[in-house]
């Protein structure tokens, strides 16, 4: 029988999936206070608000994954640093949520290895999935690939050996690692390398086992999930393509920040322009950077941001609130924000629009961070000339960009 062929990665995609995590350190309290992919997105550790170590365990992490460290050189290393942080051992702690007092474990020897054994996992995924993307045209198929022991759970091995195209939306959710400890793996194959496994006696599966789904209520946040049965809590996501879509993003943003402005509409417009981000805008995960933003814009809303961000949080209000914004319509903020025809402060929202030549207009708002070092769109839409005058007639108004015809 044929036996999957898993040669490690040089880390270089992991590492790198790892470190643009590592840009966003978001502490939290409980670990469902970042579902799913907020967790591929950014770098966070369940107890650690309130703590000053989140860094500490970031940095070990990298470490750990730069230089092929074990788990043990991983806890050896970071446990006296925790431990004279306090961050170690039964404690009562504050819940942010609540302001009450809560029994929590923090640092422990078996938190440290779920620590590095999800991080690890993710970071391998993303790498992993980077590649299959890079390779795809050559090998368009991904196998689920079990380890077929008595510690594998029964809905994984069931799906051992199934084989799909890259882009079947299964992998939306079934892309390991699907829960906390899951061993299993995607390999890629060439339609070659099907016919040989088959050849060999190798029993492949073209259709994926029916889902039976289980709703589950996040105690934090109210919210409710739908999640098949075989995949934990906070793991019915793709991790893989989110990392490598978070690390392609990190590399935009550093190409942007030493470029010059003309140069950052075909540097946006060739990411929106992706399949990633189609995906992005009819299944929302992660963010994506969507819309250059022009030196007077950043200078009067005090951030050095060049490109902002459109943030799965605000693509879902958007396919809730205006559903009639196409794929095209969201494929033209690069252009928008390069070529703007009216560009406008209010309080502490930016508006940028462009009208088009059936007399209407789009018109995007968009924020800064507090620290100034990100921009984010807020809104997208079409609004009218009778729109834009109540607009422009609001206290405080500042122009900034106006283009239009006298």
């Amino acid at each position: 029988m044929a036996t999957a062929q898993l040669i490690p990665l040089p880390p270089e995609d992991a590492i790198r999936v790892l470190l643009a995590r590592g840009r966003q350190l978001s502490p939290t309290f409980a670990w469902q206070d970042a579902y799913a992919a907020d967790h591929a997105a950014m770098f966070t550790v369940a107890k650690s608000a309130g703590f000053d170590v989140l860094q500490d365990i970031f940095n070990a992490l990298s470490k750990a994954l730069q230089e092929g460290r074990t788990l043990r050189d991983f806890a050896r290393e970071l446990t006296p640093l925790l431990q004279a942080k306090g961050w170690w051992g039964r404690q009562l702690v504050t819940d942010p949520l609540t302001g009450e007092l809560q029994p929590a474990q923090l640092g422990s020897l078996r938190r440290l290895e779920t620590i590095f054994n999800a991080n690890m996992r993710v970071s391998y995924a993303a790498g992993h999935w980077a590649n299959f993307e890079r390779n795809k045209r050559a090998r368009p198929f991904l196998r689920y690939v079990a380890i077929r022991d008595d510690r594998t759970r029964p809905e994984h091995l069931r799906r051992h050996n199934l084989v799909l195209p890259v882009d079947h939306p299964y992998w939306d959710v079934w892309a390991p690692p699907c829960g906390w400890n899951c061993r299993c793996t995607l390999q890629s194959l060439s339609e070659r390398e099907i016919d040989q496994l088959r050849a060999e006696g190798e029993e492949l599966l073209f259709e994926p086992p029916a889902d039976e789904l289980v709703a589950w209520v996040n105690k934090r946040t109210g919210e409710v999930h739908e999640i098949p049965v075989g995949i934990d809590p906070g793991w019915n996501y793709n991790p893989g393509r989110v990392g490598a879509n978070v690390a392609i993003n990190e590399a935009l943003s550093q190409k942007a920040a030493g470029a010059p402005f003309e140069l950052l509409e075909p540097l946006v417009a060739e990411r929106v322009r992706s399949d990633a981000f189609a995906r992005f805008v009819e299944k929302p995960e992660g963010s994506m950077p969507v819309m250059p933003i022009l030196p007077a814009i950043g200078e009067a809303a005090g951030t050095a941001a060049r490109v902002a961000i459109l943030s799965a949080e605000t693509m879902q209000k958007q396919l809730r609130l205006h559903p009639e914004m196409t794929l095209a319509d969201y494929r033209a903020l690069p252009s928008i924000g390069a070529n703007p025809t009216l560009v406008f402060r209010a309080g502490s929202s930016t508006f940028v629009l462009v009208k088009l030549d059936d007399g209407r207009w789009r018109y995007v708002a968009a924020k800064t961070t507090k620290t100034g070092k990100a921009a984010f769109v807020t809104s997208f839409r079409y609004a009218s000339d009778e729109d834009v005058r109540r607009l422009l007639a609001r206290e405080g108004v500042k122009v900034l960009v106006d283009r239009r015809e006298k």
